[in-house]
């Protein structure tokens, strides 16, 4: 497959998982990888799949696959692209209730993407941040997990990523809802919205505007 027809492929695949079609996105990448010889192709579609199949709540197929995206992304000698492997792993196991491999995951994928600043690394960094920042709320550490959440926030909204920036929201709102810190928890989903709304993703903003009920956002 060639990089024009992969990336327009990957780009269908991403329009899937803006509106919520799981399995359909899981089923595009997993054929995807499958059409693709080139390490890196292979390493970027199992890693959507992988990511497709954790939200479906498939984990022994989500397991295979994002080890099969490590060995692909090891392969294909980009730092980058192995950082997101790492970060995915660190998504599994902290999914899976192994929060010490899940640390130490993000925390080696975190390195990875300080090497540089391009906005694809940002992103990464980011989105180790948010994990990173869930996993200390999971585990009792909440004074670091808001600052993780808020550094999160800001290298996210340094890349322009609207859609993370709003998952970094999310996640600091389902925290302060587990603490039971009820008006926050609603201001926080309230800028989700705001964010899910800014990148297009309508779907999962009117999830949200579910869940705050009458309120107007």
């Amino acid at each position: 497959m060639d990089l024009q027809a992969f990336q327009a492929a990957l780009h269908d695949g991403v329009e899937k998982e803006r509106s919520l079609r799981w399995v359909e996105a899981a089923d595009l990448y997993a054929e995807l990888a499958r059409a693709s010889s080139d390490p890196t192709m292979r390493a970027l579609a199992l890693l959507r799949q992988g990511n497709a199949l954790m939200e479906l709540r498939r984990w022994d197929d989500a397991r295979l696959t994002l080890d099969e995206a490590l060995h692909e992304a090891k392969a294909s000698g980009e730092p980058g692209l192995l950082g997101q492997a790492l970060l995915a792993a660190g998504v599994f196991a902290a999914n899976r209730d192994d929060p010490k491999r899940a640390e130490a995951f993000l925390l080696d994928a975190l390195e990875r993407f300080h090497r540089k600043d391009d906005r694809a690394h940002l992103q990464g960094r980011g989105s180790a941040f948010l994990n990173l920042a869930s996993l200390y709320g999971k585990t009792g550490r909440l004074d670091l997990a808001f600052v993780t959440f808020t550094k999160a926030q800001n290298v996210l909204g340094a890349a322009e990523d609207w859609g993370g920036v709003a998952a970094a929201w999310e996640a600091q709102a389902q925290l302060r809802r587990a603490i039971h810190d009820e008006d926050r928890w609603r201001e926080d989903l309230a800028e989700a919205v705001v964010f899910y709304d800014r990148e297009g993703m309508t779907a999962k903003a009117g999830r949200l505007r579910a869940l705050l009920g009458k309120k107007v956002v």
